[in-house]
C-alpha cells in the first residue's frame, strides 16, 4: 500500500490552511483600508460601514484568489474551487472579528464604563460611575439620540409628531432578538421580557 495519497492529503491541507491563511491576512489588510476609506467618506452607522467594507473585501478577495491561485496550485494541492473557499472563509473570520471587535467597542456601555475608571485617576464609587455615565454618555455625548438616528436609518423606528415609533421591520426585528436572547441564555430585560 502506497504512502501516496497520504501525503497528498497531507499536502493538500497543509496548502488549504496556507492558503486561507495567507487570503485572511490579505483581507484583513483590505479590509482595515476600506474601513478607514469608508470612515473618511463621513459619518454613519459603524456596522453598516464594516458590511459594506467586507463585502468589497470579499469581492476583491475572490478576484486575488483566482489570479493567486495558479502560481500556488501546483507545490500546495489546490484547486480551482478553492479560490472561492479562500474569499468565504477569509471574510467570515473577518466579519466575525468585525462584530466582536471594533463594533462591540463602539457600542459598548462596559468600555465606557472602564474608560472612565481609567481616566478617573483613582477609584470610583457605584455612585461616581453612574453619575459619569449619565451625565457623560447620556447628557454630553448625547447617546440616546445616537441611538435613535441610528434605528431610524435601519428603519425600526419612525419619527411621528407623537414621538418615536417602533415599525413593522422594528417589531420583527425584536421578535428575532428575542429569539436569540432566548436561545443564548441573554439577560430577557433587555429585549423586553419579564422573568
Amino acid at each position: 500500500m502506497s504512502k501516496e495519497p497520504d501525503r497528498l492529503r497531507a499536502r493538500r491541507a497543509f496548502g488549504l490552511l496556507l492558503y486561507y491563511a495567507i487570503a485572511t491576512l490579505l483581507g484583513g489588510v483590505l479590509f482595515a483600508g476600506l474601513l478607514r476609506v469608508n470612515a473618511a467618506m463621513g459619518a454613519g452607522i459603524l456596522f453598516y460601514r464594516g458590511l459594506i467594507a467586507l463585502a468589497a473585501t470579499a469581492v476583491v478577495l475572490l478576484l486575488c484568489s483566482v489570479v493567486m491561485l495558479p502560481r500556488l496550485r501546483t507545490g500546495l494541492e489546490l484547486q480551482a474551487a478553492d479560490a472561492l473557499g479562500g474569499a468565504i472563509v477569509a471574510t467570515s473570520i473577518l466579519g466575525a472579528a468585525f462584530v466582536l471587535g471594533p463594533v462591540t467597542v463602539d457600542r459598548s456601555i462596559s468600555v465606557f464604563m472602564l474608560s472612565q475608571f481609567e481616566s478617573a485617576g483613582r477609584p470610583l464609587t457605584e455612585g461616581e460611575a453612574q453619575d459619569r455615565f449619565v451625565r457623560i454618555y447620556v447628557g454630553e455625548w448625547g447617546q440616546i439620540g445616537r441611538r435613535l438616528l441610528e434605528q431610524k436609518a435601519s428603519g425600526n423606528l419612525e419619527l411621528t409628531p407623537e414621538g418615536w415609533r417602533l415599525t413593522s421591520q422594528g417589531r420583527r426585528f425584536m421578535s428575532l432578538a428575542r429569539a436569540m436572547s432566548e436561545l443564548s441564555g441573554g439577560d430577557p430585560r433587555f429585549v423586553g421580557r419579564r422573568e
